[in-house]
């Protein structure tokens, strides 16, 4: 029977790239949402402020996104909103980095090329534009013979072992290097399973934020606590050119990942300045 199963997928996907061989242009709209319980520890904090805390927290987990894609490449990018105004203060850097994490990095313009394998992504942290510029890197995604329909395409389950770059969905920040630290931060280095959903109605290799791969754009991603899941499509008989983003500093990934926990720790250690310091439990 699997046997089977696998032979009428095959048969499926030859069938729908057939006939769908024009669907390769258009735009594709996501909700993001990041499932995050403050920790407060034994902070004297006062259930006003933490309901406060915790529903900015909350605005910032779910954010829009749209991909506009080709056959090649993709530019995946946040939807434009009303922020509101977090001063400048360091809770106000907090909440910055906070989201900055909590979107994976995609806070500016993404660009995905699946001819070179590249990507470009035009980030702001704080004030300073930067243009990341790497490789991109082969997911070995494992299809598997799972069927279901988002709106009005049918999709097959893939699954994928990747480093979790998101956060625990207990987030305790400003915390010392403590042994739960530590213990925080193997937890958010650990690999888990990713599930993504692709259609072979739209035969692209593209998909949101840094998925890609599959013989069909990607709708829905499951990672960790965070849930990406597209609301719509608009596909264009139009070639759609996708230009690339050129502004900020050039820099590498690793580069930029080691400029962000530098930020991170002055952030920290300003707060625990302002704020008298952490006891050695990270409270």
């Amino acid at each position: 029977m699997k046997h089977l199963n696998k032979v009428i997928i095959v048969f499926v996907l030859i069938f729908s790239v057939a006939i769908s061989a024009q669907n390769t242009n258009g735009k594709a709209y996501y909700t993001v949402k990041n499932t995050v319980k403050m920790n407060f520890g034994n902070r004297q904090i006062s259930e006003a402020q933490k309901a406060m805390i915790q529903e900015r927290i909350n605005s910032m987990s779910t954010n829009n996104f749209v991909l506009s894609f080709n056959k090649n490449s993709s530019l995946y990018a946040e939807e434009e909103k009303l922020e509101q105004d977090q001063g400048n203060g360091i809770m106000a850097q907090r909440m910055g980095m906070l989201k900055m994490i909590l979107n994976q990095g995609n806070n500016g313009k993404l660009y995905k090329n699946t001819i070179d394998n590249t990507y470009k992504n035009q980030v702001d942290l704080y004030g300073k534009t930067f243009l990341i510029q790497d490789s991109l890197k082969t997911i070995d995604w494992k299809i598997t013979d799972d069927v279901k329909t988002i709106g009005k395409h049918t999709c097959f389950k893939a699954t994928a072992i990747l480093k979790n770059r998101g956060l625990s969905t207990n987030f305790r920040p400003g915390e010392q290097q403590t042994d739960g630290l530590k213990g925080e931060r193997k937890k958010a280095d650990e690999m888990i399973i990713v599930t993504a959903w692709f259609t072979l109605d739209i035969p692209v290799s593209l998909g949101p934020a840094m998925y890609y791969g599959l013989p069909g754009l990607i709708l829905e991603v499951n990672s960790g606590n965070t849930t990406i899941l597209c609301s719509k499509i608009e596909l264009s008989k139009k070639e759609e050119t996708i230009n690339p983003p050129k502004k900020g500093k050039k820099i590498t990934q690793e580069k930029y990942d080691e400029l962000v926990k530098k930020k991170a720790q002055e952030i920290r250690e300003n707060f625990q300045r302002g704020r008298g310091g952490l006891d050695r439990r990270g409270n």
